[in-house]
């Protein structure tokens, strides 16, 4: 697990006009927020955001795997621009039982993900979710379309 500093010492995202997938979390970004990359500030694509489902609710496999998907594109990290994304493959790997997510259903989870490759419109994605005590609870991979 990346070293970070606990959910409770970062502030929440309080952005205006996103689309609507991110009011329904509670989104805490380390590294890596949307739009704020610059040459001499921002270098890579990766992100560490503490998440957690709002309204509170449950961690279960259906919750967990939508938090796989609740990162900012790749492409908004990496620049300023916005364009027309889509997701082209999802996949999503639990790493965790029923058990170890319910102990884990009123605390953040750790998302951590980054882009290796941005060529001819397409760009690959990586992450994992860890729970607040450092475990694996699940990987994802994506490869996303964006329109240049």
């Amino acid at each position: 697990m990346p070293e970070v500093p606990n959910a409770e010492n970062v502030d929440s995202l309080s952005l205006t006009e996103v689309p609507p997938w991110v009011n329904q979390y509670d989104i805490k970004i380390i590294k890596g927020a949307p739009r704020a990359y610059t040459k001499s500030n921002h270098a890579d694509s990766v992100t560490l955001q503490w998440m957690k489902d709002k309204p509170n609710r449950p961690l279960d496999y259906l919750s967990l795997a939508s938090m796989c998907d609740a990162f900012f594109p790749r492409i908004y990290v990496r620049r300023e621009k916005v364009v027309p994304i889509g997701t082209v493959s999802l996949t999503v790997y639990f790493h965790s039982d029923t058990a170890t997510l319910a102990q884990h259903s009123k605390n953040h989870v750790l998302g951590h993900t980054r882009a290796l490759n941005f060529n001819d419109g397409f760009y690959d994605q990586t992450g994992e979710i860890w729970s607040s005590d450092g475990e694996l609870l699940a990987t994802t991979t994506q490869l996303v379309y964006y329109k240049e």
